[in-house]
Parts: C-alpha cells; structure tokens; sequence
C-alpha cells in the first residue's frame, strides 16, 4: 500500500468511526509488508496441531500486537490442540477459541480420524 492508499484508508476510517490513531495501528496490524510468507497447509477439524511459535513472533508487527495474544502464543510452546476450521485457511483452536490463526502457522501432529461412514456416502454420491 502506498503513502496514498494509507491516507486514504486513514481518512475513510475517520470518517466511520475510528481514530486517527487507532486506524493507524490497524494499518500497522495488518501490513505484512517485509513478514516472510508461510504456505497454507490443509487443516482440518479435529486435527491435533501446534503453533509455530518461532514464526509467529517472528513476524515485524509482533510487537504490537495484543498484550495477551502475545502471552498466549510465547505460552503455547510445544502445547498440542484440536483445529477447527473457520473458513478456508482460518482455523481457532477448540481449547482457546479467542484467537484466529492462518493454516501455515499451524504444525499437524495428527490428522483427525475420518469417519469411515461419511467417506462411504461421498464416495457414493
């Protein structure tokens, strides 16, 4: 996004609503400008997953991020939990829903069992 482009979302978001500083800091959020880029991988409900946690707070925008995300993720080393997809590529974890995590920021420990009955229709279909 350009100098321009910022400005304008600035300006939009003052206009709806925000601050000045808090559009900021969602500009800032979300800019993954310089952040290196970790595939998607499939993730499914009912995977057991872990976090990359070493790819989580090496992204540049870590530092501002939510005082307790932060203390989750840096809390999170090596904790196995259950996925639940949320669309394509967003998956929460069924233990701590509060938080949304891309799928390649995500380790598959073990894939969830596939119900032999629902295979069989598909197959079916």
């Amino acid at each position: 996004m350009n100098r321009e482009q910022k400005r304008a979302f600035v300006k939009n978001a003052h206009k709806k609503g925000m601050s000045k500083k808090q559009a900021e800091n969602l500009l800032k959020i979300t800019d993954t400008a310089g952040n290196t880029y970790t595939p998607p991988q499939p993730v499914n409900t009912g995977d057991k997953v872990t976090l990359k946690v070493d790819v989580l707070m090496s992204k540049k925008n870590y530092d501002i991020m939510n005082p307790a995300y932060k203390e989750f993720v840096e809390k999170s080393e090596g904790i196995v939990f259950t996925a639940v997809q949320e669309g394509t590529k967003l998956v929460h974890l069924e233990e701590e829903p509060r938080w949304l995590f891309w799928c390649g920021d995500l380790n598959v420990v073990e894939a969830a069992a596939k119900d032999p009955q629902v295979s069989a229709e598909k197959e079916g279909e």
